[in-house]
């Protein structure tokens, strides 16, 4: 973000003042985007501060079921409803 503003200063120099001054501010503009490139580039982890990989705790098992009998338990099954019909438009008059 430091790099826009620096660049349209460089743009403005070179046009209406010198254009030496627009490329000097330029240069510097690009030596901003490599410091902070630099400044912020990712560092590897030591290996001493690595976490150790552990294998994921075993899950328990469920217990396998037989299927329940459906004879004389809880409400019988209903149907599945039918789609409700919406009515249309009103007829013209």
């Amino acid at each position: 973000m430091a790099v826009l503003p620096v660049l349209l200063v460089a743009g403005i120099l070179g046009a209406l003042v010198n254009v030496a001054l627009g490329i000097g501010c330029a240069v510097f503009a690009g030596l901003i985007l490599l410091f902070d490139s630099w400044v912020n580039r990712p560092r590897p982890v030591p290996q001493a501060e690595r976490p150790a990989r552990q294998a994921p705790p075993p899950r328990p098992r469920a217990p396998a079921r037989a299927p329940r009998p459906q004879e004389g338990r809880g409400p019988a099954r209903t149907p599945p409803r039918a789609p409700v019909r919406r009515a249309g438009p009103p007829p013209p008059r």
